[in-house]
């Protein structure tokens, strides 16, 4: 029997490096095997699910890195090569697993799960001898108990009207915002939405629990435009409640609503222009534990169909026994698994939001719960309307000493669609943290539709810095509310040309044939296309084509032979974010 991947989707998983000891129980010793595994009472018949992490992908690595289109998707490509400054589309972790080590474990019986090229590991069910079997293959390195969370979440619907506090916004804006006036106005959206940014030409992924919902009315526009859908609960693409699922609940339809819901009068979101792809990866049912694979099959399933932005409203921190739980000790961007994958979302071009958790302030320690410590991930915290930080948002420093939250948005009392298939009114939720990432990550959306090859870390950066506590930060509200409006300011800044920002030089030799050299100078970073026009101003070739640079003096050597040009006089004009700077002369002679 040959593994083969299921059609709908590609699976993955995340690993932890945790130290191999031995399993209790299995004749003789094995290194391979983790030690947390020995508490497990198995027999041949009992399964359980494990993590097995393989040795190597293969011979053809170097192969495969140089030819990516082999296995990434024209849209995650596409994003890499605006995001990622760097030569290389591919790292080692986008290399598929080697399928002749996944064909050997299926052939012993072993169902697989959910296969992992970002870490080279498949999580499968396994009894005792499966365990033996394949501890005992050259190509297995260890082998781990797939940990399962403890995950009950609090009540969503709230009997409260939102106009019970007066609009805090008096300009009158093209779009009625109704009752969610508030919530947009105290992040500055309706100011973006009356320039155009409304999330256009944006791929949002949101990673969440049930959506129970969505045939809602406000989400009708993101319908249209039509929505990938995966359940990884239940192993189908329905993401809805129904007889016999797994993971009923409404929080996905409440959490998607507050990022896209568009039903002018009633409630406008931020990224109501963009298009969806929905992940169930929690299952609601309190006497199920949620497992970690999930969130982290579904951050790999967004990276494959190029989503942009991650928008996930959900925090783990205490495991089901008797496996041992994160503390706030584990807090330190590099423990826990799910942590670990987020950062790894974001070394793909990812946008990854996460909300900060609910667990309130400890004035000893953070209160944050995985993956709110990571790196690269924008970790959002809740406010009131009266800007106050609210008293449940969990706050840090993280264990290493990071400030988290990074900024805050309203998460009390925030308008939303009403949970319930059919149900087409509005409600308010109060659930915290889960409501104020959602609106971060519409605002994400919406920077990106005014400059679309803005990286995670300049989105990161520019949110920060125009927050409301930017130039105090710390661990209570981070950098402080964040101001789309500003933000917006920002990135036209960055777009807008001054005189002496870029310099371009004569090329050298000049006269040439058929080596030249490009020089140019850059007094702050930009993406810098050299672009050759004949005489008559068309255009020839382009010697760079919207490629980023760093600050200080730039040099690029190109030979033309193979250019299919003639003798005669060319013209080179440098750009910097798509506005001409200066053109120059240069002579071929042949």
């Amino acid at each position: 029997m040959k593994f083969r991947f299921p059609k709908n989707i590609n699976f993955y998983l995340v690993v932890c490096g945790i130290t191999s000891f031995i399993f209790s129980g299995i004749s003789g010793f094995n290194p391979k095997v983790d030690t947390s595994l020995i508490n497990r009472a198995l027999n041949d018949e009992t399964e359980i699910l494990v993590w097995i992490y393989l040795s190597d992908k293969g011979e053809d690595v170097k192969f495969k890195l140089n030819n990516p289109g082999f296995y990434l998707t024209k849209k995650s490509i596409e994003r890499r090569l605006k995001k990622i400054k760097s030569n290389r589309i591919a790292d080692y972790n986008d290399v598929p697993v080697n399928y002749i080590y996944l064909n050997e474990l299926v052939s012993t019986g072993i169902k697989i799960r959910h296969v992992s090229k970002w870490f080279n590991a498949v999580s499968c069910y396994v009894n005792r001898n499966q365990i033996e079997t394949a501890a005992g293959k050259n190509f297995v390195m260890r082998i781990e108990p797939v940990r399962k969370y403890k995950k009950v979440l609090p009540n969503v619907n709230l009997d409260f009207s939102p106009n019970q506090f007066p609009l805090i916004q008096e300009k009158v804006s093209a779009i009625n915002y109704g009752p969610s006036l508030n919530q947009n106005a105290l992040i500055a959206v309706p100011q973006v939405h009356d320039k155009g940014f409304m999330g256009q030409g944006v791929l949002i992924a949101s990673l969440d629990a049930g959506f129970d919902n969505l045939a809602h009315n406000c989400f009708d526009k993101i319908r249209e435009k039509g929505l990938r859908t995966y359940d990884f609960v239940n192993g189908d693409t329905i993401v809805a409640d129904g007889k016999g699922r797994l993971g009923q609940g409404a929080h996905g339809t409440i959490t998607l609503s507050l990022v896209c819901g568009y039903d002018e009068g009633d409630l406008v979101s931020p990224a109501f222009e963009s298009q969806f792809i929905l992940a169930k990866t929690e299952n609601t049912e309190s006497e199920t534990p949620v497992e970690e694979d999930n969130w982290v099959a579904a951050a790999e399933w967004a990276d494959s169909l190029g989503a942009d932005v991650i928008t996930s409203s959900l925090g783990y921190l205490q495991f089901q026994e008797p496996y041992p739980s994160y503390t706030w000790q584990s807090m330190n961007g590099s423990t826990a698994l799910i942590t670990r994958a987020a950062d790894l979302a974001v070394s793909k071009g990812i946008v990854v939001v996460i909300s900060a958790g609910n667990d309130g302030l400890n004035t000893e320690h953070n209160t944050l719960s995985a993956p709110a410590d990571g790196f690269n991930v924008i970790t959002v915290g809740s406010v009131n309307y009266t800007k106050f930080r609210s008293s449940f948002s969990s706050v840090g420093p993280t264990v290493d000493g990071r400030i988290k939250p990074d900024v805050m948005a309203l998460g009390q009392f925030n308008y939303c669609a009403k949970s319930g298939n059919g149900n087409l009114g509005y409600t308010s939720s109060n659930t915290g943290t889960s409501l104020a990432c959602p609106m971060v990550a519409g605002v994400c959306a919406m920077l990106l539709s005014a400059k679309s090859d803005l990286t995670p870390a300049q989105i990161t950066e520019i949110l920060k810095t125009t927050a409301d506590s930017s130039s105090r930060p710390g661990n209570l509200r981070g950098w402080g509310i964040i101001n789309a409006e500003l933000a917006l300011q920002k990135i036209e800044e960055m777009n807008t040309v001054l005189p002496g920002d870029f310099i371009l030089e004569q090329n050298y030799p000049n006269p040439f044939n058929p080596v030249t050299n490009f020089k140019f100078e850059l007094k702050k970073e930009a993406n810098i296309s050299i672009v050759l026009h004949d005489i008559a101003g068309r255009e020839i070739l382009k010697i760079a084509d919207n490629v980023f640079y760093t600050t200080g003096i730039k040099e690029i050597k190109h030979n033309l032979s193979g250019d299919g040009m003639s003798s005669g006089v060319y013209f080179f004009s440098l750009l910097a974010n798509g506005t001409a700077v200066d053109t120059k002369k240069l002579v071929l002679l042949k």
